[in-house]
């Protein structure tokens, strides 16, 4: 099931692979598929991207992000996080592609 990227899993992604000094877009599938071979376990890569949030952070500028949706009547702008969790960091390299999805087990 298809659904959009939220702005702090589009945030997670930017840290991550700016911590290697590349970027994601317009890239042939060969390229594509070197950054995921880039990626190290989550929990490397979460200390990687909460590095990037705190160098952000430490540089004094105020940075907020939109969390508009359709039917939405204004705006609204939140602060930069102090953290990003393991969990939105999974969702985001999984629905960027970069991640398989693990199956569950049905109960």
């Amino acid at each position: 099931m298809y659904r959009n990227r939220m702005p702090l899993e589009e945030l997670a992604l930017d840290l991550l692979f700016e911590a290697f000094g590349e970027h994601r877009y317009n890239r042939t599938p060969e390229e594509y598929q070197h950054l995921a071979s880039l990626i190290p376990p989550l929990k490397q890569a979460s200390y990687l991207v909460n590095q990037g949030l705190k160098k952000l952070n430490e540089q004094g500028e105020q940075r907020s992000f939109c969390r508009f949706k359709p039917g939405d009547l204004k705006p609204r702008y939140e602060p930069f996080p102090k953290k990003i969790s393991i969990e939105t960091l999974r969702k985001a390299l999984i629905n960027a592609g970069f991640r398989d999805a693990k199956w569950r087990k049905k109960t």
